[in-house]
């Protein structure tokens, strides 16, 4: 069990309780890459996909009490926002598969210098994350971020597990090559 999935289990359990400090630290950990998962599976930039991540969260707090999560955390809130998507494309009569819609598409107490310069690593890294394409870095961020196994990822975004690790090798062997050998780019 990673310590993200222990976390997780600590944040659900007071959120069951109604403390709503740990509701606010589950949005703040999950919004961002729910957002960027719910725009990659929308036909056209909207705010829909704010509201579909907002109404997700909305109705977690709604029904906190009586959630039963037999997944991660994570899984339990992708699949959320998944199926509020398909709603959202029901009520709208939208009969296009989202594959079509998409495409292709720790630092340490030794000092201060040690923090400045993992700091400036990690901001290297996320530049270089950034310059993936944006399915290989949603899959990537899904995986490390959110520690989704390959099989969750594959089934959320409804493709193969070999399509999900495939993706993964060469973010992987892009981020090693492109840090190694062109800091120019970061």
């Amino acid at each position: 069990m990673t310590a993200n999935h222990t976390d997780d289990l600590q944040l659900l359990a007071r959120i069951k309780v109604g403390e709503s400090r740990a509701f606010d630290l589950l949005f703040v950990k999950y919004y961002p890459n729910l957002l960027h998962f719910s725009r990659s599976l929308l036909p056209y930039p909207s705010d829909e996909a704010e509201d579909v991540v907002l109404e997700v969260f909305h109705q977690f707090w709604r029904n906190r009490d009586t959630i039963n999560i037999h997944t991660s955390l994570s899984a339990f809130l992708y699949v959320s926002v998944k199926n509020r998507i398909y709603d959202y494309r029901r009520k709208l009569k939208l009969n296009t598969p989202l594959e079509d819609i998409h495409g292709d598409t720790m630092a340490s107490q030794e000092g201060p210098d040690h923090t400045l310069n993992y700091k400036e690593v990690a901001e290297n890294i996320e530049k270089l994350i950034r310059l993936l394409p944006e399915r290989m870095q949603l899959i990537f961020r899904m995986n490390r971020e959110d520690e989704l196994s390959y099989q969750e990822i594959a089934d959320l975004l409804e493709i193969s597990i070999n399509s999900v690790k495939t993706q993964m090798y060469r973010a992987i062997k892009f981020l090693k090559e492109t840090y190694r050998f062109d800091s120019s780019v970061v």
